[in-house]
């Protein structure tokens, strides 16, 4: 048996789950729990996100048939902006990665993130880290130390980021044409200016104030968009929807 968290779960034919599992060795892929919507099903209560697990599955394919789930520990306790911002963690990874590719540092991110969801006051700089690690994982990562041409970030100087090139100094012409603005307002949908001393203090994801994490915020998602396209994100809607009513 192997440790595996579920991503999603299905109702399947009268009594069954479909359930997306992501597991060190498999990387993410799909099952059919036979019988596990029944009451007196063993798998009922277990196959839910969050929970750590360990999975046996057998077959053939891309669908796979579930033939031994239990649980390894205790549900993470995952409540309120930290449940949602769970959820927002499994999208990504369903969003993202591809079915059966076995990234096992992915896994261990993954476990660490939610462990730090249920524990910490502030969820974004927690979320700001995985987007980072998920995309370093995936091969589309930036370095967070150094511009593109492999130099310290210079406290003065201002900079400019792209998602597939990372950190870059700034052109006079991006400077001309943000003079009227204030340094963090975008002067196109995808590139805005910051100073290095900014880049260098959130590069630790922790112990920011507002302003900074807001930037770091526009960072990540402007790094997302080219991998997440268009389609909105569903658990984005959620968590606005639970905000709105909180």
């Amino acid at each position: 048996m192997e440790p595996a968290f579920v991503l999603h779960r299905w109702p399947y034919q009268d009594s069954s789950l479909l359930v997306e599992l992501l597991s060190a060795q498999q990387g993410r892929f799909r099952v059919i729990a036979k019988g596990a919507k029944r009451p007196k099903s063993k798998w009922r209560s277990i196959l839910q996100p969050f929970t750590p697990l360990l999975v046996q599955a057998k077959g053939r394919g891309e669908l796979l048939t579930l033939s031994a789930a239990e649980a390894s520990d205790q549900a993470m306790n995952l409540q309120g902006h930290a449940l949602y911002s769970g959820f927002y963690v499994n999208e990504l990874v369903q969003r993202l990665t591809t079915p059966h590719q076995a990234i096992d540092e992915l896994f261990h991110d993954y476990h660490e993130t939610l462990s730090m969801l249920a524990q910490a006051s502030h969820v974004e700089p927690v979320l700001r880290r995985f987007e980072w690690q998920l995309l370093c994982h995936l091969g589309h990562g930036f370095d967070w130390h150094a511009d593109d041409q492999q130099q310290p970030f210079l406290a003065e100087q201002t900079y400019q980021f792209r998602p597939e090139r990372g950190f870059f100094i700034a052109a006079p012409n991006a400077l001309e044409n943000s003079a009227a603005e204030t340094p963090l307002n975008p002067y196109s949908a995808t590139e805005f200016l910051m100073s290095g001393a900014d880049i260098t203090r959130i590069a630790a994801f922790e112990q920011l104030d507002q302003r900074l994490l807001n930037l770091l915020k526009r960072i990540m998602r402007s790094a997302l968009q080219p991998y997440l396209g268009d389609k909105p994100l569903r658990s984005r809607q959620l968590f606005t929807q639970f905000k709105d009513k909180s």
